[in-house]
């Protein structure tokens, strides 16, 4: 892997880390959103809402649309589903639901 595709990697995966963004992107999978509705449907304000919109953004993850005074946001192209596809078989092949976070990584000191 080249180093730049290694760099956005990190973006990428550094955005889609938190659970409320995976939840967006899981939506604007379906349907294009505004930033209200995101809001509406995630159960997070406004403000919380297009803080999670801009760092997917930012990541390349979404593009956004004004139409009249408020912004569309959408998934930039089909391959996320794909992506997030596979993130749910990886941690239904290795058996990772229901697993806390400090029993599936031990660490060395």
């Amino acid at each position: 892997m080249e180093d730049v595709v290694r760099f956005r990697a990190g973006e990428l995966f550094s955005a889609l880390s938190h659970p409320v963004r995976l939840r967006i992107v899981e939506l604007l999978c379906q349907h294009e959103l505004s930033v209200g509705e995101v809001a509406v449907q995630t159960g997070i304000g406004q403000s919380g809402a297009s803080q999670h919109l801009a760092i997917l953004a930012r990541a390349g993850i979404l593009v956004s649309e004004a139409h009249g005074t408020t912004r569309r946001y959408r998934i930039r192209g089909p391959r996320i589903k794909v992506i997030l596809t596979l993130i749910e078989e990886f941690c239904h092949t290795h058996d990772l639901y229901g697993i806390p976070a400090a029993e599936s990584v031990e660490i060395s000191q």
